[in-house]
């Protein structure tokens, strides 16, 4: 279904391909239908262009002619209007992590269709994650009306490369030994499939929909039992020269590596780590408030031990990368303001400008949404021919 040309140059075809993709870039940016007349106004290209163009999208599959709209007290012929088809194909975007799966499919303007999250106590076992993960994409892909899949991307807790490749992890080593990777995109023949680094998926959301809109330099946590963090610089997403940028997840000297053992050590055994991360933050009320509808002050506790621990690896991404805001997101999410203020209490003596320590806005999907942007932007730099 590609539909970028094989030569390039100043020809009256590719001219007119040119044409194409600005009218369909226009179309695709809201769900309203448009006359030719708009477009050619909007466009900046005159009628007959217009039209010529138009004619080659509902050709491609890409645009469709809408119904008209009524004008009261005016007669004759309405004018015909088209509209993008953002269920010409769908996308997916998938967390898989070591404690869940979320996955999202969209269609091609990104409004998600369906939702799916399973939550599990763990999934390092490589046999598990692939019953899990065909169990999910069999959900996703259910109905037999849906749109063809264009594009998936997966999230997971490894180092990818630059080229999509998994590089190595220290989380989950026998999903790569036994090509769980390998196995998910056998599930997707003929269709392009992703692997990206979680912390890094996570990071690409918020710039998108979240707290690093408008920011040039931002450090992105994820706090749980998975650790991690991504920094975008300049306004854009840091990999690194391997894609290992970020990962300190191993450096005794940041505290990382034995968080979170300690952090479950801290939950007794008549609950669970979801439980308390929800009780910390029930309400929203001042931490150390307890209450029917306020946090609990016991789980308050664990939390602040949680971000005492992790607080030497935070001082080095700050100091080193200078962000103008430090994002929180990943399993403590529910509890993250309380995780934040605590973190802020042990990092902000140590630095000498202050920085902001916020919950993610984009929340428990980020990396599932930042799985979602990557399937779109793919399907439309390789399928549409959009920039």
């Amino acid at each position: 279904m590609s539909t970028i040309p094989s030569v390039v140059g100043t020809t009256p075809g590719v001219l007119r391909l040119m044409n194409s993709r600005a009218i369909l870039d226009e179309l695709l940016r809201d769900d309203a239908s448009r006359t030719v007349t708009e477009l050619s106004r909007t466009v900046g290209l005159s009628r007959p262009t217009v039209e010529a163009a138009l004619a080659d999208l509902v050709d491609e599959g890409w645009v469709t002619e809408a119904e008209a709209i009524a004008t009261p007290n005016k007669a004759g012929r309405r004018a015909k209007r088209f509209a993008a088809d953002a269920t010409a194909g769908s996308v997916l975007g998938v967390d898989l992590g070591l404690h869940g799966i979320v996955g999202i499919r969209a269609d091609l303007r990104g409004v998600i269709l369906t939702r799916v999250e399973e939550r599990y106590a763990d999934l390092a076992d490589a046999e598990q994650a692939w019953t899990s993960v065909q169990d999910v994409v069999r959900r996703l892909t259910a109905d037999s009306d849906a749109s063809p899949v264009l594009a998936a991307t997966f999230g997971v807790p490894a180092v990818v490369d630059r080229a999509g490749e998994i590089d190595y992890t220290v989380a989950v080593p026998e999903w790569v030994e036994r090509r769980v990777p390998g196995r998910i995109q056998d599930l997707f023949p003929g269709v392009a499939t992703f692997f990206d680094n979680d912390a890094k998926l996570a990071a690409t959301a918020e710039a998108m929909w979240g707290r690093f809109r408008g920011v040039q330099d931002g450090l992105y946590l994820v706090m749980g039992r998975q650790i991690g963090a991504a920094y975008v610089i300049d306004g854009a997403l840091a990999r690194g020269a391997r894609g290992a940028a970020g990962e300190m997840g191993g450096l005794a000297s940041t505290g990382w590596p034995g968080a979170p053992a300690r952090l479950e050590a801290r939950i007794t055994s008549d609950t669970d780590l979801e439980s308390v991360f929800a009780a910390a933050g029930r309400g929203g009320a001042a931490p150390g408030r307890g209450g029917a509808d306020g946090p609990d002050p016991a789980a308050v506790e664990v939390v602040r031990a949680f971000a005492d621990d992790v607080a030497p690896g935070v001082v080095q991404l700050v100091t080193t990368i200078d962000p103008e805001v430090v994002v929180v997101g990943g399993e403590v999410l529910p509890a993250a303001p309380v995780f934040a203020e605590a973190l802020a209490a042990v990092v902000m003596p140590q630095l000498r400008h202050p920085v902001e320590i916020v919950p993610s806005t984009v929340g428990r999907d980020a990396v599932a949404r930042g799985a979602l942007a990557r399937s779109l932007t793919h399907v439309r730099t390789s399928h549409m021919g959009l920039g």
